[in-house]
């Protein structure tokens, strides 16, 4: 055999070799709970973030916390249980529909009377985002989704947005676990 074809040989010796080696590479983790907030959010001071765990391949529970402060007279916080549905199977990456279920509280200053009143009333909503586990151990997670939230009820004068629905929307980043 000539050198050439030995160290053509050898060459494809190696990558047979290591071939089956890549295909038999380990899956990455299995994450089934995932922190996230809204980087952007923090420089508005609103504060907005999200913590959910895999129950199954396709169900996945949480809770969500957001509030703002707008001066000492007007502020909001809304704290919500949350249920996801992901119909690809692969809780907690990919596309999903929520139901949101909690509370939300606002302080600000009455139409009618003039002084300073805080609202709380329970919300339901829904969602639909899309999340992603990123780089190679699937730990870094981003997400965004829009979604919207009724409040259900009257209570006093003081309507904290002047509508019963609120438009949501979510840009997280965080950690997988």
């Amino acid at each position: 055999m000539r050198p050439a074809h030995t160290l053509l040989a050898g060459a494809l010796v190696a990558l047979a070799s290591t071939t089956p080696a890549r295909a038999q590479q380990a899956a990455p983790p299995e994450r089934r709970t995932v922190v996230a907030l809204n980087p952007f959010a923090l420089f508005a001071e609103y504060f907005a973030g999200d913590i959910e765990t895999t129950v199954s391949p396709t169900v996945t529970v949480g809770a969500g916390w957001s509030a703002v402060g707008i001066n000492d007279y007007n502020n909001y916080r809304a704290l919500e249980a949350k249920a996801r549905y992901y119909p690809n199977q692969k809780a907690p990456v990919g596309f999903s529909v929520a139901a949101t279920a909690g509370v939300a509280t606002a302080r600000g200053t009455s139409a009618f009377e003039g002084d300073p009143v805080r609202v709380s009333r329970p919300t339901i909503g829904t969602e639909l985002s899309y999340q992603w586990l990123l780089g190679p151990t699937r730990r870094f997670a981003m997400v965004l989704g829009v979604g919207v939230k009724r409040y259900l009820g009257t209570e006093g004068s003081f309507d904290p947005i002047n509508i019963p629905l609120l438009p949501t929307a979510r840009a997280n980043i965080g950690f997988a676990f």
